[in-house]
């Protein structure tokens, strides 16, 4: 009979015990930041060319301009990045940037194309700054976003 309880008390100590949170396999960098965003602020400029809108949405004279930025993970660490602008009665204008890297860096991502970091994430929001200068004309492109899910 003592060999029964000394059993039963050994079996139910080690199934009292809880797995350590370590156990649990952290998200893949992708997954953390992929989502739908609302942009709440959008600047491009290219040569004489220039959009700056410092809050958004933005209404004016009737018209409405937003905008969306969608991240769809692709694999562990890419995503495929979708800006879409809209405005009241007009087609919406899209480009889509394919193959976008994600790294962890401390507590947010870097969001890299080409092996250049273009933005910051967190999984709630991106902060998205490209500056480039066409070699062949010198004309510099800027494209700056912030976005929030």
């Amino acid at each position: 009979m003592k060999t029964i309880l000394l059993f039963l008390f050994v079996a139910l100590t080690f199934t009292a015990c809880k797995k350590s949170e370590t156990d649990i396999e952290p998200e893949n960098a992708a997954d953390v930041v992929a989502g739908n965003y609302k942009l709440s602020s959008f600047r491009y400029a290219a040569g004489t060319d220039e959009i700056d809108l410092p809050k958004l949405p933005l209404t004016q004279s009737g018209k409405t301009i937003s905008g969306t930025v969608s991240l769809d993970a692709t694999s562990e660490d890419n995503v495929t990045m979708t800006l879409t602008l809209k405005a009241t009665g007009s087609q919406d204008a899209s480009i889509d940037i394919d193959n976008v890297e994600v790294k962890k860096r401390g507590k947010v991502y870097g969001l890299y194309v080409d092996g250049e970091q273009v933005a910051d994430a967190d999984g709630d929001n991106i902060i998205f700054n490209l500056n480039e200068e066409d070699p062949s004309t010198g004309e510099t492109l800027e494209l700056k976003f912030t976005a929030a899910k």
